[in-house]
């Protein structure tokens, strides 16, 4: 089961199960997954944060699979015995898919919801056959076919699959439930990972570098002059509270110890949610300077990047902490310690393969280091178009940090000039909105092949 089709099947939840009244403050659901064989993980996880009555059904017994089928078309339940009915990843392998369809639109509810999660693009990859690519019209097909109402489609825009999702009601009493506001709340989210053995040896519970990572925030803050900040994490408040500027955090469940300024405002939901179920679009100005301090696993750190690039311009800085474990045991994908960097570590390979164009420059600050992103392009397809891969290859080869990773290997001190003159580069393109050139000119001159004097 690729990452993407996950989150997409939340994202399904939330906006149509969680809001109804009707079927989201409901206990003992009854839910039936299609097509649930468990071979690398799948939407189980996400369907048992319901508290539901789970049933999966499969062709053949395997984890997951409470019913082996006689029949592929043909379901063993009655009508109207479920009240979500979910299948995914499964349509492409179906000679006739639309009779299976038909099924599905049988054993549900009159109330209940349908959901629906096809590839639209990617490579064969048969199981025993591979037959299908769903484009956006083929889910009003379906609807029109089975009798039903769709009442939401939309086109993954994570690659190589590009799932397209569709969401189908049989009967629509109320019309309300055609224009539900999603669930932003932390129901279906994925649980922060707060605890950690309590005997961790001394030498693991430490960090390094030469400039604590608030500081030099600081001092990015009075150097870039940003026009608009975004931070993910926001926690405490201070650091969103260093920005003289509009400042947007985005973090569910923030600590503020202070009131915020009237130009800072904080989103009150994951970044997932934020970027796909909100119009984040209105919320966000042009990015100048965004610090990533999410979830501590590389899927979010990747994805809070890409999104954050989306909005950001060749003039931005990007700054992602906790890349720098200081002890191999803080870069474990599981918490283990206190210190914790997760394996946000793996963000750095995974640039320099996909997107050479980038500008990536470690800062050795405390207590777990920085990387500096900068010359971002909004338009470029790359991490988009591979993404389910590079997050099932990344989490599936390396589980622990190299030894370049954990002794900082090319770090640069917080502290050198060659960042404040950057900065005064950035500062002036940015002031006269011309970034032609930019790229190449800060490779040269952090190369060296310039002279580190601030360019008027």
């Amino acid at each position: 089961m690729h990452p993407s089709s996950i989150d997409n099947l939340r994202f399904a939840l939330q906006k149509h199960v969680l809001p109804d009244p009707a079927l989201g403050s409901r206990a003992g659901l009854k839910v039936l997954e299609v097509g649930s064989a468990d071979f690398n993980g799948g939407y189980r996880q996400v369907l048992d944060l319901l508290e539901c009555h789970y049933t999966g059904v499969d062709l053949e017994p395997g984890a997951g699979v409470d019913i082996v089928l006689d029949d592929p078309y043909v379901l063993p339940f009655s009508d109207s015995s479920f009240d979500i009915v979910v299948t995914g990843n499964t349509f492409e392998h179906a000679d006739f898919f639309w009779k299976t369809f038909a099924e599905l639109c049988r054993v549900v509810s009159p109330i209940g919801v349908v959901i629906l999660l096809v590839p639209s693009a990617g490579p064969v990859h048969r199981y025993p056959t591979d037959s299908y690519r769903f484009q956006p019209d083929a889910m009003a097909a379906l609807a029109k076919h089975a009798g039903v109402t769709l009442v939401e489609s939309w086109t993954n825009p994570y690659g190589p699959w590009y799932d397209a999702v569709g969401v189908f009601r049989k009967e629509i009493s109320d019309p309300r439930l055609l224009s539900m506001a999603p669930d932003l709340s932390l129901r279906l989210a994925t649980k922060v990972q707060n605890s950690f053995p309590p005997d961790v040896p001394d030498e693991v519970e430490h960090g390094a570098g030469t400039e604590d990572c608030y500081d030099f925030l600081v001092r990015m803050h009075q150097q870039l002059q940003p026009d608009f900040y975004v931070e993910i994490g926001v926690e405490y408040g201070a650091s969103l509270r260093l920005a003289a500027c509009p400042a947007l955090g985005i973090d569910p469940a923030p600590q503020l110890k202070k009131p915020l300024a009237n130009n800072h405002r904080v989103s009150l939901t994951t970044s997932d949610d934020f970027f796909h179920l909100t119009d984040a679009a209105s919320q966000l100005a042009p990015i100048d300077l965004a610090y990533i301090d999410g979830m501590h696993q590389i899927e979010f750190a990747l994805k809070d990047f890409m999104n954050i690039e989306k909005y950001s311009h060749a003039g931005s800085v990007i700054i992602v902490d906790d890349i720098y474990p200081a002890h191999p045991v803080q870069g474990a994908r599981i918490r283990e310690s206190r210190f914790w960097t997760g394996d946000v570590w793996k963000l750095i390979d995974i640039l320099e393969y996909a997107r050479p164009d980038l500008i990536l420059l470690p800062i050795d600050t405390s207590p777990t280091g920085s990387l500096m992103i900068l010359c971002a392009d909004s338009n470029n397809p790359s991490l988009w178009s591979g993404y389910d891969y590079t997050i099932k290859k990344a989490i599936a080869t390396t589980t622990e940090p190299p030894k370049s990773i954990v002794e900082r290997t090319g770090k640069i001190d917080p502290k050198d000039p060659l960042l404040e003159h950057i900065f005064s580069i950035l500062l002036e393109a940015r002031k006269k909105q011309d970034y032609t050139g930019l790229r190449e000119y800060l490779r040269h001159f952090i190369s060296g092949a310039l002279p580190r004097t601030v360019v008027k």
